[in-house]
């Protein structure tokens, strides 16, 4: 069951989270520097499925009260970091305004159409409004929950908070290795 590796996937994700300090330490060196930056570039592309197999714990961990609190918290805090860092740069927003708006029209155009003109207007300058009115509130809806998301996502991938997240899932998955936690160390 997935809860019985709870500890192993805080330590990757902790691993994930906190591998710019790795690049940093490994640049120093000059004999390992080249591929160890590599090797980080890979381990971060990975981040974003991390980050899903964080969150998916997170909820089998919620549902079945396996751990306590403050690991269900570290695991949603980090999934939610990982799995937004490379969303946070895609105009969803956009994309999605975009796609309502086209389903509308194209609904409209298929399986109503128009007549050539409608009150002396052309057909197509319904239909253009047909596109514009979905997409643009779709967009502006979408675009206020974007900026609330890259707002967390920026400030959960800010360096110094992703690797204090890091740090902090490699030492709980390593306490929990040893039927200890680190919140209950910490909050007795």
């Amino acid at each position: 069951m997935l809860v019985d590796y709870t500890p192993y996937i805080l330590i990757l994700g902790g691993i994930v989270s906190a591998s710019w300090l790795l690049e940093k330490f490994a640049g120093m060196a000059p004999v390992v520097g080249e591929p160890a930056s590599w090797l980080v570039k890979v381990v971060s592309l990975f981040g974003f499925f991390v980050g899903v197999l964080l969150l998916v714990t997170a909820v089998v961990v919620w549902l079945v009260q396996a751990w306590d609190t403050g690991t269900q918290y570290l695991l949603i805090v980090t999934g939610i970091a990982l799995f937004l860092k490379p969303l946070k740069d895609i105009p969803w927003a956009a994309l999605v305004g975009l796609v309502v708006g086209g389903l509308c029209a194209g609904f409209v155009f298929f399986l109503y159409p128009l007549p050539e003109t409608v009150y002396g207007i052309s057909s197509k300058w319904i239909y253009v409004v047909i596109f514009l009115i979905p997409a643009l509130f779709v967009y502006v809806i979408f675009k206020f929950v974007e900026d609330v998301l890259r707002l967390i996502g920026s400030i959960l991938a800010f360096k110094p908070v992703a690797i204090a997240l890091g740090l902090i899932c490699i030492a709980q998955g390593i306490l929990m290795l040893l039927n200890k936690s680190l919140f209950t160390i910490i909050f007795p």
